[in-house]
This record gives C-alpha cells, structure tokens and sequence, in this order.
C-alpha cells in the first residue's frame, strides 16, 4: 500500500491506524456488533446524508439543464395542458390509514375550470413536503407560500398533529395555486394534484368504522421465519448473538413487518430476564448482530432454564404482533462451546422447538 502514492498512506504510522481501525484484537462476535453499529451510524450520520446531498445536485448538473425534478410517487407527469385548469382546491379531511404504513392522510377535492369535473386525491404529510422542496429547486422562496413546520411535540401521528396539520395544509395549498402563474401552473403543481392510482381505487369508497375498542385489538397473522443466533457461556454470563432473521411472513395487511427480538430465561414469573434487540423496519429478513448478556448466572441454573425467544413486530398504538417464537432447552446444548445456527420460528402452541 505504501507504494500505491496515496497521501493519506503515506507511512507506517498511517497503515497502523487502518490496521487498528479493523478491529483485529476483537473476538468475531465483538467485531460483528461493532461493524454492524458503525454501518447504521454511518447511514444515518448527517455527514453521510450531507454527502449524498451533494452527489445528488452534482448529478442533477450534469445530467442537463433540461432535467426537471418529478415526484417519486407519481408515475407521469401532467400539466395544464394535459389536466385542465385547476379553479380551486381545499383540504376537506384527514384519515388514519394502515397500509403502506400508519399515519394520516389528507383528502383533497380539486375543482378544474371544465363544470362537474371534481376529483379527490389522497396526499400524506411526507407527498406534501416533497412537492414543496422539489418546488424550491425550481423557484426562489420569495414565489413560495412556507410549509407547515415537520416538528412536533410528542407522537407525531397523533389525531391532535393531524387535524392541526390539515388546517396548516389547507393554507398552504390555497396560496399555492393562488402563486405566481410559473409557479401555480407548473408541471410538479399539476402533476401533485392529478389522482393516481390508488385515488381512483378509492374513489366512492369510505373507511369501515373501527370498533371502540380497536385500538388496543391484537391482529394475530401468520407467524414462521427461522433466526440464526450465536450462545455461548463463559465466567458465569450467557451470551446469545441475535444476528439475522429470515422469512418472517408479512403482515396480514400485505406489508413488511417491523420486526425485532424478545427473550426471557424461563422460569421468570417476576419477568426480570426480559432483553431486546432494536427495532428493524419494514423488512421480513432484518439483520441484528446485537448481543445480548445474562450476567451471574451459575451453570447449574442454567441448565434448569429455557431460553423463551419471541420476534414480534412492532406496532405503535397497536399491539406488537407476535411473528414467530422458539424455546430453546439450555440443557440440551454443550455450553462449553459455542452454538450457532438457524432456529425454526414457531408459534406458542407449538411447545418447544
């Protein structure tokens, strides 16, 4: 490497911080959790964002004057031209929506100049907030309404959030049609508040009404999946690496889970062995590498014990939906040495796989 001409490597000094920064002094396990949290850091690092951000204007230069911004949830785009012209639009109310995810979103009725011709489209918060910053890529501020502010105190999904929201919303979009005509008629507007897909398989349909008690009801789905995990025993402390889950099924509404990993030490009525691993989003085959650490336990304890390993997928006002379970009998493994491989993802009434 010392011959490859880099400045930054240019000495013994430099290859010994990168020979340091992999870690070789760390067991495979310490390494794996270290590597995996320095992967999520890094991808959510406003360093990393910020570079991004710059390879993105970098690439929206070079690719061409004429490159116009579009919104990533429309699959053409429309304009005057094409749609009619719009004559007014208001914001008439927010609904709770479970799919693709939980949340709010705003229905709008969007009047054109041709009579009798009325469409509903359906927006979230986010469609909204990317319409405006695509907009201010094209247009200087001064031509722009503000955009409701995206901090909250709180559960940002709350009903209290979304009705304040939809009055903030109704504001914004009345002045923006009643902008500058380059700017109320431009194809990102148009294109906006033309219905989609999904607007016209709604169209004449309402929401079924929930049951009073529906927020605390428990949706049970299909459960399955197996879960590669690493135990292992030394000095009086169990240690079990939770590190990939594979085949969990999706949710009954069709969407992924957002999955992550409950264990317990059974006997444990008192429930003071409980450990959990993060949450992984939106996925059916998350990635952990997390560890988790029973301390001052003797082996004669253990070998009485069960491990109790739930997956269950995280559900905000809901309740968490149970996914998947193993119990493992600590007896029936060699705790002097490591066992690692894929368990089978059952349910309770299963017993013990």
């Amino acid at each position: 490497m010392l011959s490859c001409g880099i400045p930054e490597l240019s000495d013994l000094e430099d290859l010994k911080y990168v020979y340091d920064a992999l870690r070789p002094q760390d067991s495979d396990a310490d390494a794996t959790t270290y590597f995996t949290r320095l992967i999520e850091s890094s991808l959510g690092s406003v360093a990393t964002k910020l570079n991004f951000f710059i390879h993105n204007l970098a690439q929206m230069k070079f690719t061409g004057s004429d490159a116009r911004p579009t919104l990533s949830f429309a699959p053409r785009t429309h304009t005057l031209k094409t749609s009619g012209r719009i004559r007014d639009v208001f914001l008439c109310r927010h609904e709770r929506v479970f799919n693709p995810s939980k949340g709010y979103t705003y229905v709008v009725k969007v009047q054109r100049d041709n009579p009798g011709e009325v469409a509903f489209v359906q927006r979230t918060f986010e469609e909204f907030q990317e319409l405006h910053n695509k907009l201010r890529l094209l247009f200087p501020s001064s031509l722009l309404p503000s955009f409701p502010s995206r901090f909250v105190i709180g559960r940002s999904r709350g009903e209290a959030v979304a009705e304040r929201r939809k009055e903030e919303l109704n504001g914004y979009i009345w002045h923006l049609i009643h902008a500058a005509p380059e700017v109320a008629e431009c194809d990102l507007v148009y294109t906006f508040f033309h219905p989609l897909p999904r607007d016209e398989k709604a169209a004449g349909t309402s929401p079924t009404p929930k049951p009073a008690d529906a927020t605390w009801a428990r949706s049970l789905g299909k459960v399955g999946g197996e879960v590669k995990l690493s135990i292992s025993y030394k000095n009086n402390k169990l240690f079990i690496m939770v590190m990939h889950i594979r085949g969990l099924p999706p949710l009954q509404d069709g969407n992924d889970p957002d999955p992550y990993v409950k264990t317990y030490l059974l006997p444990d009525p008192q429930k003071t062995t409980k450990r959990k691993t993060k949450v992984a989003r939106k996925t059916c085959n998350p990635t952990y590498n997390e560890m988790l650490v029973y301390d001052g336990i003797p082996r004669g304890d253990l070998e009485q014990r069960e491990l109790r390993l739930s997956v269950l997928s995280e559900e905000g006002f809901w309740e968490n939906i149970l996914l998947g379970e193993v119990g493992i009998r600590l007896r029936d493994l060699d705790l002097a040495q490591e066992k690692m491989g894929w368990f089978a993802l059952g349910s309770r009434g299963h017993g013990t796989l």
